[in-house]
């Protein structure tokens, strides 16, 4: 019934789904190219001022190289299954996500199982009994992970980090394939290294390389894809599960994905934001095209979708408002187990 629906919803989006081989390359090499010119000006250009504006580019530029492989990894930048598997293991190497285990994460979990806890991998709220058996560390992590800075700070700790180190907390089983990827992630890192050294610089002149070409600019990524995955699932209409008997495809990937309301310039810094519940409805298009796509889902889709026109007043108030989920009630929570919504409906409720 639910995978019917979502077919349904499909059909109309097949012309949104092919992209010439050129444009995916010229994306590719145009993306990698900027990314290596700023690398490179961050670390060597003459003066300060200089370095910092290149080590600003960094950031957006290793997330722009994250959603050529966020496509290549759906197999919808080049549409050919060798060019899509080596540019999304070579665009995923400056933000040292380990081919394997995002596919793992990314496609095996988060999109086949979207918002059901302990399935899904990313975003997901503690119930308030969870949270009251943290321990007071534990607490001030959530805290801060839910404000609007700790989006990035949760994305580096609870994602990149676990995911390069391989954490069975995030693999749960670990596998050869995802060490043997989580050490070429750790080989480019090494590699950066050595670039930044070419010259023997002294030790306070490389550690400043590190830190304006490496250092500043993952952060800056981390926030930006923690900013929007954020958004992209939590709303106070959306709900989350933890039963998989409530729970279906459908609702996952139709009434589960915020469709987020954003100018232009914030979808091309902060990846698929705003253009995501069309990526959740079908992942073989690619983002390019995911703005005409999302205008036909709005309007066929109606009053199933969640669409939130972004605004900075907003935005506070889903942050406020979405703390902690009561699972039982379908309801978020503030960190004191108060109501901050009505209950939501779900599956036949709000069809």
């Amino acid at each position: 019934m639910g995978l019917s629906r979502i077919l349904a919803l499909r059909q109309p989006l097949a012309p949104f789904r092919s992209q010439k081989a050129v444009v995916a390359a010229s994306l590719t090499f145009a993306a990698a190219a900027a990314y290596l010119i700023c690398f490179f000006g961050a670390a060597y250009s003459g003066p300060l001022w200089l370095k910092i504006l290149f080590s600003l580019a960094v950031g957006p530029l290793i997330a722009l190289l994250f959603r050529v492989a966020h496509d290549a990894g759906h197999g919808s930048h080049f549409a050919n299954g060798h060019l899509d598997r080596l540019t999304c293991r070579l665009s995923l190497l400056p933000s040292y996500h380990p081919h394997s285990v995002w596919l793992l994460l990314h496609n095996g979990r988060h999109h086949s199982f979207t918002n059901l806890r302990d399935n899904d991998y990313i975003w997901i709220p503690y119930s308030k009994e969870d949270y009251d058996a943290l321990g007071p560390f534990g607490r001030l992590k959530q805290r801060l992970y839910r404000t609007t800075l700790g989006t990035g700070l949760y994305y580096l700790c609870e994602i990149s980090l676990r995911m390069v180190t391989v954490r069975p907390a995030l693999v749960r089983k670990v596998k050869a394939v995802y060490v043997r990827d989580a050490l070429i992630a750790a080989g480019f890192f090494l590699t950066q290294l050595v670039l930044l050294a070419l010259d023997r610089p002294d030790i306070g002149m490389f550690a400043a390389r590190v830190l304006l070409a490496i250092v500043l600019p993952y952060l800056v990524f981390n926030w930006l894809v923690g900013f929007a995955s954020f958004l992209n699932h939590t709303h106070p209409r959306v709900p989350w599960f933890s039963m998989r008997e409530q729970w279906s495809f459908y609702e996952g990937q139709v009434h589960c994905t915020v469709h987020v309301g954003v100018p232009s310039w914030m979808v091309f810094f902060l990846t698929d934001l705003g253009l995501h519940g069309a990526h959740h409805i079908d992942p073989r298009i690619p983002i390019w095209k995911l703005e005409p796509a999302e205008s036909r889902i709005v309007a066929n889709a109606g009053e199933q979708i969640v669409f939130e026109p972004w605004t900075f007043k907003r935005h506070r108030e889903i942050m406020r408002a979405c703390k902690l989920y009561d699972y039982d009630a379908h309801r978020w929570l503030d960190f004191a187990g108060r109501p901050t919504t009505p209950v939501i409906e779900i599956g036949e409720a709000r069809a």
